[in-house]
């Protein structure tokens, strides 16, 4: 697996409160390239940043991430 960072366009969605799948304002993701499906990036989060780069968290997620949302990657690999 390749460890990318992702930086995204816009923040991602997430609900609120108990429902929250995800810290509010994720922009930045560390983690390693798991599939690259048509139209979407799949990853396996290491960390999550803002776009100030604060951590908000570094729980291990799968996020199916569309091209559309990504700005850019950095290849750590």
């Amino acid at each position: 697996m390749e460890s990318v960072t992702v930086f995204l366009r816009t923040a991602l969605f997430s609900l609120g409160g108990a429902d929250s799948h995800l810290p509010a304002g994720v922009m930045v993701i560390d983690g390693k390239i798991v599939d690259r499906p048509a139209g979407a990036l799949t990853v396996e989060t290491s960390r999550l940043l803002d776009g100030r780069g604060r951590e908000l968290g570094d729980q291990a997620l799968t996020l199916q991430l569309p091209w559309a949302k990504i700005d850019h990657i950095l290849a750590r690999d």
